[in-house]
């Protein structure tokens, strides 16, 4: 289990820390009940293998979206917002625990590969570049 304390070792998430707030082009929308002072980011793990969860701001936007692989790990993020010194959409991949950012998008560099940017244009509600 991570810090967040999100996953259960029984193959769940408990039940203080989210709610599915609606589906969207097919993936759950999950939003976290605890927020206070907590960083906004969906679970390590799913509570099914294979599965993908879609994270929008108060405002109906996209935040983050996670893709789950068979073990329940994430396996890439795709995230807007600050990186580096400025906005930009980008993915985030998974290998052995560590995460390394590519832009996708930014307002100074425009869209930068558009086969992802192509495939999930669709969940991308809200983003100005």
């Amino acid at each position: 289990m991570g810090s967040t304390g999100a996953f259960i070792d029984t193959g769940g998430f408990r039940e203080y820390k989210w709610s599915e707030a609606g589906i969207k082009h097919g993936i759950k929308i999950l939003r976290k009940k605890t927020v206070g002072n907590e960083r906004q980011s969906l679970p390590p793990f799913s509570n099914t293998p294979g599965t993908a969860y879609l994270l929008l701001n108060p405002d109906g936007s996209f935040k983050q979206f996670r893709q789950y692989g068979e073990n329940r790990k994430a396996e890439f993020d795709i995230d807007y917002g600050k990186h580096g010194n400025e906005v930009s959409l980008h993915i985030h991949q998974y290998k052995n625990g560590h995460k390394k950012p590519t832009i996708i998008a930014s307002k100074t560099k425009g869209i930068i590969d558009h086969s992802l940017y192509n495939k999930y244009k669709k969940i991308l509600i809200g983003i100005k570049l």
